[in-house]
């Protein structure tokens, strides 16, 4: 009778362990929803005004979430707190913008909900919050008492990110608004100072700064039809008061032999200062921050990781880096770091072509009505993306995982009992 049982016990207890190994396998990662102050780090001439994103980014569904914020009150000012829209798709929602106190340089109990048992598990803007300027300096940004939660009221797990905004002394200069060419208004004409078409130039716009040895120099643009957001670089000499400017373009600059690969999304000349003042031995570390219109890339079928910022430098065009900083409802945001300033593109690979397809000369996709109603029925898809790929692919090695092992047990019980 032991003899019997004997095996049986055994096969029992690796049946056992099997169950144990196996839960191990397939016990799902704790998930956390990220709070980030958005951009993470900005650089601010004192008299400009100062616009920070709270944004979540959940791992599991959420239906509410609160914030108190703390910053230099020396330094930066609220001026207004705004819901974002990671609640506010067609549902109703509370909202509180908490209390400001300047003073202390503080903002206390900022909270937002939805609504019943309604919950969210997209990624998006919590709050906008703008701040004036008031003195140069650093001021960090530190989020606390931060709790996202679900429909019934329990806090998900969370990582915060916080951030850091930095004034310089020199108050913004606009030396030149937009010039509008179609209607023949003021402004200097590009041909005469960097050697573009003036018919070419739909719209220019320049910012002077005044440019100090080893501060970082930001050059910021706001105009709409501006896709650049600002051009930035380290002085490497005290070299006074700099101007920079942008020519956003109808086509492809007349600087250039030929135009970019890709779907064109905006043609532009970008100068800093004059002729041999953008050199190595004057700036560090160029940088070009610009936004891409969510609505073009929704018409075109192109993601965000497709957009490119190409440089024209040696009769040829080059791809710069470039990386996603962040978005808002209207725009992403990009930074592209560059060696030097001439005719830019921001571009993007474009969707397979069809014969009833075609590409103007400035890069304009025309698409046939086939293909629009592909693309549209291509956006309401779920999509896959590298986690689910990598999901997927931990779950096929816990299966093969767990069916090799199985196969080791029945084998051993077998034997034991034969």
């Amino acid at each position: 009778m032991h003899e019997i049982l004997r095996p049986r016990l055994g096969y029992y207890c690796l049946f056992f362990m099997l169950v144990v190994f196996a839960s191990v396998l397939v016990a799902p990662v704790s998930a956390e929803a990220v709070v980030s102050i958005s951009p993470p780090d900005q650089l601010i001439s004192i008299g400009s005004n100062v616009t920070v994103i709270i944004y979540v980014d959940p791992d599991v569904p959420v239906s509410g979430a609160q914030f108190d914020l703390d910053f230099d009150g020396d330094i930066l000012s609220v001026i207004s707190i705004s819901e974002g829209d990671i609640f506010t798709n067609g549902v109703s929602t509370l909202f509180s913008g908490g209390t400001i106190d300047n003073l202390e340089g503080n903002i206390m109990n900022v909270y937002g909900a939805l609504f019943g048992k309604n919950e969210v598990i997209k990624s998006g803007t919590f709050a906008t919050i703008v701040f004036e300027t008031k003195s140069s300096g650093s001021s960090s940004l530190q989020l606390s008492n931060v709790v996202v939660s679900n429909s019934i009221g329990a806090a998900v797990p969370i990582a915060v990110i916080n951030g850091i905004v930095s004034i310089n002394g020199d108050s913004v200069t606009e030396v030149g608004e937009i010039v509008d060419t179609a209607g023949g208004g003021g402004g200097s004409s590009g041909s005469g100072a960097t050697g573009e078409e003036y018919e070419n130039i739909e719209l220019k716009e320049i910012t002077e700064r005044n440019v100090i040895l080893g501060q970082v120099i930001s050059f910021g643009f706001d105009d709409p039809g501006n896709p650049i957001v600002s051009v930035n670089f380290t002085g490497l000499k005290n070299s006074g008061d700099i101007s920079t400017t942008i020519e956003v373009l109808k086509d492809t600059s007349a600087l250039v032999d030929v135009g970019p690969n890709g779907l064109v999304y905006k043609n532009l000349n970008i100068w800093v200062g004059k002729a041999g003042f953008a050199t190595p031995g004057n700036i560090d570390s160029p940088t070009i921050y610009f936004r891409v219109n969510n609505s073009w890339m929704d018409m075109y079928g192109v993601d965000s990781s497709a957009i490119r910022l190409n440089h024209y430098s040696e009769n040829s065009w080059s791809g710069l880096e470039t990386k996603v900083m962040y978005e808002d409802v209207e725009y992403v945001y990009f930074e592209s770091k560059t060696s030097g300033f001439s005719p830019f593109t921001i571009t993007a690979e474009a969707v397979a072509l069809g014969p009833d397809s075609a590409v103007l000369s400035d890069g304009t996709m025309i698409l046939s009505e086939a293909e629009i109603s592909e693309i549209e029925a291509g956006s309401n898809r779920p999509s896959t993306t590298l986690d689910d790929i990598s999901d997927e692919r931990e779950l096929a090695q816990n299966t093969l995982a767990i069916t090799i092992l199985s196969i080791f047990v029945i084998a051993i019980g077998r034997s034991r009992i034969n």
